[in-house]
């Protein structure tokens, strides 16, 4: 991972503060927002910086603080706390359309890009509500609209997969992470975190949308399977699964597509027992890692990314640094007592690769 960029904003006044950037893919084109006790721009005030040019391009302003940017080629989408707001990226942008969502004060949601559908995910208007929409050039003028009764409690963490076609989600309680489908709205998967609340910081899929990885304020990455084929977690193709019952407390399993067992995910060895609760039937991750550290001495919250289908980037920001976790499949040996022959077992894991330092930022 290289520098791609680093700019000191001095003034006179010390108001340098900058508390929110968001970059459009690899261009010269970045969102900033004010922030800090001292922020460099209002915090109702969006600047698109033009790098190429080393000066602001497009300033827009709104009536409460921006809490979100996502940039596309095409589009500005500006996160309010109780707004969506979509705009045309052009030298004088153009308010296309306007979503009303439930409080969001963190600035959640996401959108999917590529050459078939661009679908951007945010909270509805009501508690636990996804709302998704077609902003595909094609379909910009029949504002199409889904809505995802996801959570019962409001929603904390969206990620859509590269793809467009699936949806992961996690309420404030941060205890269990749900998929859907965004075509047909039915719930794929639901999978369990842990059984203590948790905000869940980061969530991203793999570049495959073979697996999803969740980062929490616990300093644990979990990653979930969502491949069919238990012999490998990496592939090409797309995953199908059936939808179990939606009741909304836990008992989804996770079965795919004719049946097939997605058993590289963990599950409780008392789960076929009738009458236990919930929890018991609940699907964890296959692999987990604790990435934080008790010499830690403040709450970081970090960012997760893929590099490959295999490979995990999380970068922390009071640390200063970014870390690659890689995920490798270990083989145990087993030996039966009724046979001389012995047997190799995989089994996974994810291990720290290495770490580097931002480097000194204030310089």
């Amino acid at each position: 991972m290289e520098l791609r960029m680093k700019r000191n904003f001095i003034s006179t006044r010390d108001n340098n503060g900058i508390g929110l950037i968001s970059m459009l893919h690899r261009t010269n084109y970045v969102a900033l927002v004010g922030g800090g006790k001292q922020p460099r721009f209002p915090i109702n005030k969006l600047c698109i910086w033009d790098d190429l040019k080393k000066k602001p391009s497009i300033f827009l302003e709104f009536l409460s603080p921006v809490l979100g940017v996502i940039l596309s080629r095409i589009r500005i989408i500006v996160i309010l706390q109780n707004k969506v707001l979509i705009h045309a990226f052009e030298s004088k942008p153009k308010l296309l359309h306007s979503y009303e969502t439930f409080d969001n004060e963190d600035g959640v949601a996401d959108l999917s890009t590529n050459e078939q559908v661009s679908i951007l995910v945010f909270p509805g208007r009501a508690i636990g509500q996804i709302q998704l929409v077609d902003i595909s050039p094609m379909n910009k003028d029949k504002n199409l609209i889904s809505i995802i009764k996801a959570h019962k409690s409001k929603i904390r963490a969206l990620s859509i997969s590269n793809s467009g076609t699936m949806v992961a989600s996690a309420s404030e309680t941060g205890t269990l992470i749900r998929i859907h489908d965004t075509l047909k709205c039915t719930l794929l998967f639901e999978f369990r975190r842990g059984l203590d609340k948790a905000v869940i910081t980061s969530m991203k899929f793999s570049p495959n949308d073979s697996k999803l990885a969740v980062l929490s304020d616990k300093n644990t990455l979990h990653v979930y399977n969502l491949h069919s084929n238990s012999g490998s977690t990496g592939g090409n193709n797309a995953v199908g699964v059936s939808q179990n019952n939606d009741d909304g407390n836990g008992s989804i399993s996770a079965t795919g597509a004719g049946g097939s067992n997605w058993s590289l995910n963990k599950s409780h060895f008392l789960k076929n027992l009738p009458l236990l609760p919930n929890y018991f039937k609940s699907t964890w991750s296959f692999v987990s890692k604790n990435v934080g550290s008790n010499d830690d001495l403040v709450n970081d919250f970090g960012v997760l990314g893929w590099s490959d289908n295999d490979s995990i980037i999380i970068l922390w920001k009071f640390k200063g640094i970014w870390e690659k976790y890689v995920i490798v499949e270990r083989y145990q040996e087993l030996s039966s007592s009724n046979s001389s022959l012995n047997s190799n077992k995989a089994k996974w894991e994810v291990v720290r690769e290495g770490w580097r330092s931002f480097g000194n930022l204030d310089d």
